[in-house]
C-alpha cells in the first residue's frame, strides 16, 4: 500500500498527543497540556468518541424500550443541542417518545424564540460560508454546527426543526425503521436498516449506529463494520490515494496499537483497558483532516479555551465494555 509516510507519522503523533491532552485534563493538570501549537489553539474531539460531551449525553437518553431509545438517538443526532434536550426534560419530565413528538415540536419552537438575522462568512475561509450571507439565527438554538444538512433543510422557507420532527415521526411510525433495525443481527444489517430509508444518508446512519452501540442494547461490535464519513475520507486522502480506505483505517489502527503511546482508557481499577476501535480511528481521521488544514494554513491562533474547564468528570462508559478490546 502506497502512502506518504511523513504525513502518516504526523497522523500517529496527532492521535497520541490529542489523547494525552485528555489524560492530563483528567489528572487535573493546569492547561499547558501540549507543546503542539495547533492542538493548543484549536478544538478537536477526543480520540475515543465516547469521551466527548455530546456522546456522553447518549447515556441520558436510554429508555427501557429499545425502539424509543433508537428514536431518541435519531432525533438527538439530527439536532444535537444538549441544552435544548434538557429543556424538554424540565417541560415533560422525560425525553421524547414517538407519541410526544408533536408536543416536542411546539415546545422547541417556544424555546428557540423568534429568529433574528446575522451576517456570516469570511472572505478567507470558504468553509465558513459565503462572505456577507444572511443567516437566520435564534437566541436558543436547537441545532449544533456538527450536522446541519438533512432532507428539506435547504429548501427555501422550510423550518428545519419541523422537517426533522416530521421525518422522525415518519420513520418511527409508518416506515417501521425501528422494527427493521431491531431485527438485524449485525452492524452491517443495522446500518442497512437505517440507510435504506429516504432521508438518512451514510454519515448519519453511522453516527446513530455508533451511539446505539454505547447503550445497554449495544454489543461490542465497533470493529466489525465501518463506513468512513466525508471528513475521515479527506483525512485519509491527506496520507494516501489508495482506493481501499477502510483497509487503510484498519492498517492505521494496527500501527496505533503497536506504538509505545497507544491511547487507552481504563475500564476498571484492575488494569483492564480499552483500545481505539475502528470507529474511533474513523473519528481521528476526520479530526486529522482539520489538523492538516491548519498545518497547511501556517497560522497559529491564541490558546484554546475549553468549553468545560477545570477538573473533568469521570466518563460514563458502556456497560458491556468489560473486556480488553484490541
Amino acid at each position: 500500500m502506497s502512502f506518504d509516510n511523513e504525513r502518516f507519522q504526523m497522523y500517529l503523533r496527532f492521535v497520541e498527543e490529542r489523547h494525552n491532552i485528555w489524560r492530563l485534563r483528567q489528572l487535573g493538570e493546569p492547561p499547558l497540556w501540549t507543546g503542539d501549537p495547533i492542538l493548543a489553539s484549536k478544538k478537536f474531539t477526543n480520540v475515543f468518541r465516547v469521551l466527548d460531551p455530546g456522546s456522553q449525553f447518549v447515556f441520558d437518553l436510554e429508555h427501557e424500550d429499545p425502539a424509543t431509545t433508537l428514536m431518541r438517538l435519531f432525533l438527538y443526532r439530527h439536532t444535537g443541542r444538549t441544552e435544548a434536550w434538557r429543556y424538554l426534560l424540565t417541560e415533560f419530565g422525560e425525553y421524547p417518545t414517538v407519541d410526544t413528538l408533536d408536543d416536542v415540536l411546539e415546545s422547541w419552537k417556544a424555546y428557540r424564540g423568534e429568529f433574528s438575522l446575522s451576517v456570516r462568512g469570511e472572505e478567507n475561509n470558504p468553509r465558513a460560508g459565503r462572505a456577507g450571507a444572511i443567516k437566520r439565527v435564534s437566541a436558543k438554538p436547537i441545532f449544533t454546527g456538527a450536522y446541519l444538512v438533512f432532507p428539506q433543510s435547504q429548501v427555501p422557507g422550510t423550518d428545519k426543526l419541523e422537517s426533522i420532527i416530521r421525518l422522525t415521526q415518519r420513520l418511527f411510525g409508518p416506515e417501521k425503521l425501528a422494527e427493521e433495525f431491531l431485527q438485524a443481527t449485525d452492524q452491517k444489517g443495522r446500518f442497512a436498516a437505517l440507510r435504506r430509508h429516504k432521508g438518512v444518508a451514510d454519515f448519519m446512519s453511522m453516527q446513530i449506529l455508533t451511539d446505539w452501540g454505547y447503550t445497554r442494547f449495544g454489543t461490542n461490535e465497533e470493529n466489525d463494520f465501518i463506513v468512513p464519513g466525508p471528513g475521515a475520507r479527506r483525512g485519509i486522502q491527506a496520507i494516501t490515494k489508495a482506493p481501499n480506505q477502510v483497509g487503510f483505517m484498519r492498517f492505521a489502527r494496527e500501527e496505533l496499537l503497536a506504538g509505545d503511546r497507544c491511547p487507552t482508557i481504563n475500564l476498571d481499577d484492575r488494569g483492564t483497558v480499552r483500545y481505539p476501535s475502528i470507529m474511533d480511528v474513523q473519528n481521528t481521521f476526520c479530526e486529522f483532516s482539520k489538523y492538516v488544514r491548519f498545518v497547511e494554513a501556517g497560522k497559529v491562533s491564541k490558546p484554546y479555551i475549553p468549553a468545560h474547564p477545570g477538573p473533568q468528570a469521570t466518563p460514563v462508559l458502556p456497560q458491556h465494555w468489560t473486556t480488553t478490546t484490541r
